[in-house]
């Protein structure tokens, strides 16, 4: 894709992925909040590379099925619940579970221009209760572990109380939910794709569980047939 450096003014995320998508003959299926921004700067940045940018701020996920571009965030996409067991359908998986990556809080500071008065927003853990499942989250072990990590962004400067906010969680959700990460190898499945639920059994206490499909690549051979390689992640660990 060309690289191009454009503004947009005064239009809110959604709108800004249809605009777009509508230039390639696209239809689209969006569904994210945000507010209205005053200016969107794309700079010296693909479509693709602008697009993804922004549905990372606003904590979506971006892809295109059947000429239509989604976006939405994780816990809104329809997709697939798969469970697969070790050695029945779950031929091998390996996983981490690393603590580096992790931290207490994430902070954003900004400047009201309309209120002419500064804002703040602290994202914790509790932006992520829905997706631990009794699990024992990455923050709260760095806790336990090695004390409070806390992260103060400092590349971005938002406008709005909402935007701040949007941006420390987002930026929270992400990084707690590369806590632990995984690989392996399945009976082929076409369900099994970017976006799937995987509930993986047989891999004992810690490893158990829920996960989401990061990656997924389908692979036919003459010795094993039709094979599911995928990378998947979650942002707890059983206990």
């Amino acid at each position: 894709m060309t690289r191009r450096t454009r503004t947009f003014e005064n239009i809110s995320d959604s709108d800004l992925f249809q605009q777009v998508a509508s230039q390639y003959g696209l239809q689209t299926n969006v569904d994210v909040s945000g507010p209205t921004h005053r200016v969107l700067a794309q700079i010296n940045q693909s479509d693709l590379a602008f697009l993804r940018e922004r549905a990372r701020a606003v904590d979506a996920e971006l892809w295109v099925e059947d000429r239509t571009l989604n976006v939405k965030a994780r816990n809104r996409r329809n997709t697939a619940d798969l469970t697969l067991s070790y050695q029945q359908g779950l031929h091998e998986f390996s996983a981490v579970a690393d603590l580096a990556g992790q931290v207490s809080s994430f902070t954003v500071s900004g400047w009201d221009v309309a209120g002419k008065q500064a804002i703040k927003h602290k994202a914790t853990d509790s932006v992520l209760s829905g997706e631990l499942n009794g699990d024992s989250g990455g923050s709260s072990l760095l806790g336990q572990i090695i004390g409070t990590r806390d992260q103060q962004i400092v590349h971005a400067l938002p406008f709005t109380s909402q935007e701040a906010q949007e941006l420390a969680e987002g930026s929270y959700r992400r990084a707690a939910r590369k806590f632990v990460t995984g690989s392996g190898v399945a009976e082929g499945d076409a369900r099994l794709r970017v976006g799937a639920k995987l509930q993986l059994q047989g891999l004992g206490t810690l490893f158990d569980g829920h996960y989401y499909v990061t990656q997924a690549r389908h692979a036919f051979d003459g010795n094993n047939g039709y094979r599911t390689y995928f990378s998947v992640e979650r942002p707890g660990i059983g206990h």
